[in-house]
């Protein structure tokens, strides 16, 4: 039996149906659409609604990832068809277009992106890409005297997960000098402006490791709880009483009783090879009232700066006595300089930039590392928000061996919220040290935050 088929219904359903899908394709690709009407005579805009905006004047963090993983982002523009965007890290061209996937080195990065129409027209955001190193990575030592590198001076900084060491990279120029043995990096500061710098190194394979920022400066490291006093400066060869260097009772009012008095000298050669140094008053002679430092030979293995602590017995004849005066034979003076603690300083226990999550990514600090943080330090942790879409945040500083038992809290679980003080401090107790020590050291855990450098104050 042979059943016929009226056709023409169908027909109609399909004539519908196509029309429809026409309209809305129609509809979806009109030139209504502001991407693509506007012209290329218009600025162009970033249209992402997930860059976040800086504040203070400080970019704000697009991502935070890790080594082994590319980073990647889509943009949105307009005008589309006029528009191409560019891609920067740390001022280095890193791609183009409206997609970026690319591998970063570990660090803090500065990311610009640039969107410019075919008629010059641009626009542009700047944000901080985090790149978190990968378990086992290279690490040089943290605390801001290791990070200082003076342009010229040869610079020795602790290195951990490291067998090989074959180039050394400060921003874009090369030092010089690189050796590497027994845990410690060596290289020479090359010459190049004052500044922050990534520091990558190079491996005898090849592999490249970003280390995180380092100062760069034409000045040497001053501890920031130091203050140095220069007293005289120059350069004069010491040849007893024909040629010496005084300071007077009133150059010398500015040194208090315990500061460090340093010497910088050079020996010279004499027929004779004899140096000696005495540090006496202007009213000098043999007798012992006048001896500020006793006489003594200068050999090369005398330390260089020599230095002495100003006692109130120095104090008392320098000031009856016409000041202090340098003497001896066989060496040049080029500085005398007063060191004197001004702190309280911060020393930096950890710097670097790690999101906390829980057991999954934390902070410790061992017990070797804490071992220098002594009873009422105050110690400080400087963190940031991360956006966390259920916009839970909260601090935990605990042991290795953390749980909810309370004999394991150095502090005491706690949310954060936009009212918790920056850096978050806490005095370090008797208690806190005792279960740090007996425990594997000092755990900083938490969800939503990233945190950026613990340090250690110590109180007057």
């Amino acid at each position: 039996m042979i059943t016929k088929i009226n056709r023409k219904p169908l027909l109609g359903l399909l004539s519908i149906v196509c029309s429809l899908f026409f309209s809305v394709a129609l509809v979806s690709c009109s030139s209504d659409d502001p991407h693509f009407t506007a012209g290329e005579d218009e600025m162009p805009r970033i249209l992402n609604t997930d860059i976040p905006e800086g504040t203070g004047g400080q970019p704000a963090t697009i991502a935070t990832i890790e080594r082994t993983k590319n980073f990647t982002f889509n943009l949105i523009v307009t005008p589309a068809r006029y528009t191409t965007v560019t891609w920067f890290i740390d001022d280095e061209q890193v791609a183009e277009g409206l997609s970026i996937d690319v591998p970063v080195l570990a660090g803090d990065h500065i990311l610009k992106i640039v969107a410019r129409t075919t008629m010059g027209l641009e626009t542009s955001r700047i944000c901080k890409l985090v790149v978190l190193p990968a378990e086992g990575d290279p690490a040089l030592a943290s605390d801001a005297k290791s990070r200082w590198l003076t342009i010229g001076a040869t610079k020795t900084i602790a290195c951990t997960n490291v067998t090989s060491v074959t180039r050394v990279l400060i921003g874009k120029q090369e030092a010089t000098g690189v050796s590497y043995a027994d845990g410690q990096l060596t290289f020479t500061v090359p010459s190049m402006a004052d500044g922050d710098y990534q520091l990558t190194i190079e491996d005898a394979s090849g592999m490249r490791y970003g280390c995180g920022l380092f100062t760069v400066s034409s000045a040497d490291y001053v501890d920031p709880g130091i203050k140095e006093t220069v007293l005289w400066e120059g350069s004069k060869e010491i040849n007893w009483g024909t040629s010496n260097v005084l300071i007077s009772p009133e150059e010398m009012a500015v040194v208090p009783v315990g500061a460090t008095i340093q010497i910088y000298y050079e020996l010279v050669d004499m027929p004779e090879n004899y140096h000696a140094m005495r540090i006496t008053t202007n009213k000098w002679g043999d007798n012992p009232e006048d001896q500020v430092v006793a006489q003594f030979d200068l050999t090369t293995d005398t330390p260089n700066p020599y230095e002495f602590t100003y006692t109130a017995a120095n104090k008392t004849i320098v000031d009856s006595r016409e000041g202090m005066l340098v003497v001896g034979y066989g060496y040049k003076v080029t500085k005398i300089v007063a060191v004197e603690n001004v702190g309280p300083a911060e020393t930096t226990l950890w710097e670097g930039s790690k999101e906390i999550n829980w057991g999954a990514s934390n902070v410790l600090i061992t017990p070797d590392e804490m071992a220098n943080v002594p009873v009422g330090a105050t110690i400080h942790l400087y963190y940031e928000l991360v956006d966390m879409t259920e916009g839970y945040h909260a601090m935990r500083i605990t042991t290795n061996k953390w749980g909810d038992n309370p004999e394991d809290q150095v502090v005491a679980q706690f949310d954060l919220t936009g009212d918790t003080p920056k850096p978050y401090s806490f005095t370090y107790t008797e208690a806190n040290k005792t279960i740090v020590d007996s425990r594997e050291g000092m755990l900083i855990v938490g969800y939503g935050y990233q945190l950026n450098k613990v340090t250690y104050e110590l109180n007057k």
